[in-house]
């Protein structure tokens, strides 16, 4: 179960995410979370191990990191004043907290957190843009106008490829220790990082269950939205290689661009026998502007 503590924080991260495009203060999340601020930021910054005002800070820069990945036509102007800077401050910025300059960054399309996904960061170093791969990865997705869903949930704040099937196998378990578990059961995991940009243990998920009766501090509602859902029928480990070929192939030919919704992965079996599952992959988008 998600003591009162957690609620608070996750609601504070739900807020934030909700709200990176404006000028967020300490005081007005706290406030959200009916917090003095004081004590909230160091409850927040023992939680998720870095304070409000450095976690805030570093959501607007990988987004905006993300934003030069996978735009069409990236304006380092417009994506510089979304996160809140000039176009100066945010160059250096940027280059403080990854190394590189904003347009060295978009040029070379450079992923930086290879470790511990170097498999991953060699496949997007090798990926070409085509009109053919990308008719050959839109074969395969439908557009899908997902209705809102009510969820359990359990949030994971860590390494994905190292910690994140052991959390899965423990929100399991609780659920079946509670009588939670449906007969077949209707997973949903929701990702808010790039783990190819986010530092390895920061990356937040959510593991989730529908659940249309459910209430209490550990459910949530996913709001209806359009997505771009691709048919995925693979081994775990290449989940990540789809993702990062949809962001980078798909994405870029399509008439769709993403919006600040979180990606989906919505499951429909457990692992058969050759280690392979059923899910789709669903980026939320809107018309191309």
């Amino acid at each position: 179960m998600i003591t009162s503590c957690q609620q608070s924080i996750n609601q504070a991260l739900n807020y934030i995410y909700q709200n990176l495009d404006k000028n967020l203060t300490i005081t007005e999340i706290a406030d959200h979370c009916c917090f003095s601020k004081y004590h909230f930021n160091r409850l927040f910054k023992a939680v998720v191990g870095e304070s409000i005002y450095a976690f805030i800070k570093r959501m607007k820069l990988e987004r905006a990191a993300f934003q030069l990945k996978t735009a069409r036509q990236p304006s380092i102007t417009k994506i510089a004043a979304a996160a809140g800077y000039s176009s100066s401050n945010f160059a250096v910025a940027f280059r403080q907290h990854f190394g590189l300059t904003p347009r060295d960054f978009s040029q070379s399309g450079q992923t930086l957190q290879a470790e511990p996904f170097a498999r991953v960061f060699a496949h997007v170093a090798s990926l070409k843009k085509s009109e053919s791969t990308f008719a050959a990865l839109d074969s395969r997705i439908k557009l899908l106008h997902l209705p809102a869903m009510n969820l359990i949930y359990k949030r994971f704040i860590g390494n994905y490829s190292r910690d994140l099937p052991a959390a899965w196998e423990g929100f399991c378990q609780d659920l079946t220790t509670r009588g939670l578990l449906t007969n077949p059961p209707h997973f949903i995991g929701i990702s808010y990082d790039d783990p190819l940009l986010t530092a390895a243990d920061r990356c937040i998920y959510d593991m989730c269950l529908t659940a249309p009766g459910a209430s209490g501090p550990d459910t949530q509602q996913l709001a209806a939205g359009l997505y771009a859902c691709y048919e995925f029928h693979d081994c775990l480990p290449q989940m990540m290689l789809t993702f990062n070929e949809l962001f980078l192939l798909w994405l870029p030919f399509c008439r769709y661009s993403l919006d600040d919704r979180a990606s989906l992965e919505i499951y429909h079996s457990a692992v058969d026998p050759d280690g392979r599952i059923r899910a789709d992959i669903c980026l939320p988008i809107r018309n191309f502007s």
